[in-house]
C-alpha cells in the first residue's frame, strides 16, 4: 500500500500516534496490542512513503510516521478467520541492496545498511531469491533466549519472507498469511524467518501452512540463508531445531512472543540500542514510565 495503494483497504487497528498518549494495554485472545488514548480506524490507503536523501519516509496523509512503531502488527482476518499480519517490504524479490528499518533514526525510515568501513551493503551471494522484509511491531529481544534455539534474538524486527511471484514495491506494506517459520541463528544469534504469502495478490498460491509449500522451495530458501554470507568471507550460518521448518500456528506464535517484547520496549520495561545508540521509540521518548 502507500504510494500504490489498492483503494478501498480500510483497516481497523488501534494506532498510537506520535503525540498520542499511551493509556493502556489490553489482550485480544493471546495478544497485546498497545492503546493511544484515542484509538483511531487506520486506512491503509493514506500511508504513504518517499526518498529522502536516501531514506524512504513514511507518511500517514500529511504527518510523518514510523513503519516500525505506528504501522500495526495485525491487519485483521482472512475469510477463514486466521490472523493476517503486516509486512513492511525491504528488499524485493531479485534486488540485492540490504535496505532495512533503521532502529535509531528519527521515524525509523527504510535506509541501506552499511558496513563498517560505510560501503553500502549489497547481496553478494546472489540476488534475493524471496521478497524480504519485517513485521511492524515486533522485536527480537538479545536478552532472551528463544523458547527453540535457546539463544538471544537479533535485536531486530522479525524477518519475513514473502513468497509470491512478482517482486513487491521497496516500501508497500502487504497483509499477509503466516505460512511457517525456519529458527535461523546468525551469529550466534535467533533471528526468526517467517515464510508468508501476500492474500491480496490475485495471483498468491492458495498456501495456508508450510506443509503445503513445495518442498524444493523450502530446502532452496533454507540453504541460501544458511550459505549466502560466506561470499563475504563469514561462516556458515546455523538452523536451530535441526532446520526444520515450523508450521502456521508455530511460527505465528513465535511472532507473538516478538510483539510483546516490542510492547516491552516501548513500556520502558527493556531497553534497545543500536551500535549504542538508543533506537528510536518516538513519543515514548517523552513520556514518563507511569503514563504508559
Amino acid at each position: 500500500l502507500g504510494s500504490g495503494a489498492r483503494s478501498g483497504v480500510w483497516i481497523r487497528a488501534f494506532w498510537p500516534m506520535r503525540c498520542s498518549r499511551v493509556t493502556s494495554l489490553r489482550f485480544e485472545g493471546s495478544l497485546l496490542i498497545m492503546l493511544s488514548a484515542s484509538a483511531v480506524a487506520l486506512d491503509l490507503t493514506h500511508v504513504s512513503w518517499r526518498n529522502e536523501s536516501g531514506a524512504l519516509q513514511y507518511f500517514y496523509d500529511d504527518t510523518r510516521i514510523s513503519p516500525w512503531h505506528d504501522i500495526p502488527f495485525t491487519l485483521g482476518s482472512d475469510e477463514s478467520g486466521t490472523m493476517l499480519l503486516s509486512f513492511v517490504c525491504e528488499i524485493p524479490l531479485l534486488s540485492r541492496e540490504k535496505v532495512e528499518i533503521h532502529k535509531s533514526l528519527p521515524f525509523n525510515p527504510l535506509q541501506q545498511d552499511v558496513h563498517k568501513n560505510g560501503s553500502l551493503r549489497t547481496y553478494v551471494y546472489s540476488s534475493s531469491i524471496v521478497n524480504y522484509g519485517a513485521i511492524p511491531q515486533t522485536w527480537e529481544d538479545p536478552a532472551r533466549p528463544d523458547a527453540d534455539t535457546g539463544l538471544g534474538g537479533d535485536n531486530d524486527p522479525i524477518d519475513v519472507l514473502q513468497l509470491n511471484e512478482a517482486p513487491c514495491k521497496r516500501g508497500a506494506i502487504q497483509r499477509v498469511r503466516v505460512l511457517g517459520a525456519l529458527a535461523l541463528i546468525d551469529s550466534g544469534e535467533t533471528d526468526w524467518k517467517l515464510l508468508v504469502v501476500d492474500v491480496d495478490d490475485a495471483a498468491a498460491p492458495p498456501w495456508r501452512d508450510v506443509t503445503d509449500i513445495p518442498t524444493a522451495r523450502v530446502e532452496k530458501i533454507r540453504e541460501w540463508f544458511r550459505v549466502y554470507k560466506t561470499a563475504e568471507g563469514k561462516p556458515l550460518n546455523e538452523y536451530g531445531l535441526g532446520g526444520r521448518a515450523v508450521d502456521a500456528e508455530h511460527a505465528l506464535s513465535v511472532a507473538k512472543v516478538t510483539h510483546e517484547h516490542w510492547v516491552e520496549v516501548r513500556q520502558g520495561d527493556i531497553s534497545c540500542d543500536f551500535n549504542g545508540i538508543p533506537c528510536w521509540l518516538g513519543y515514548s521518548h517523552s513520556l514518563p514510565h507511569d503514563e504508559l
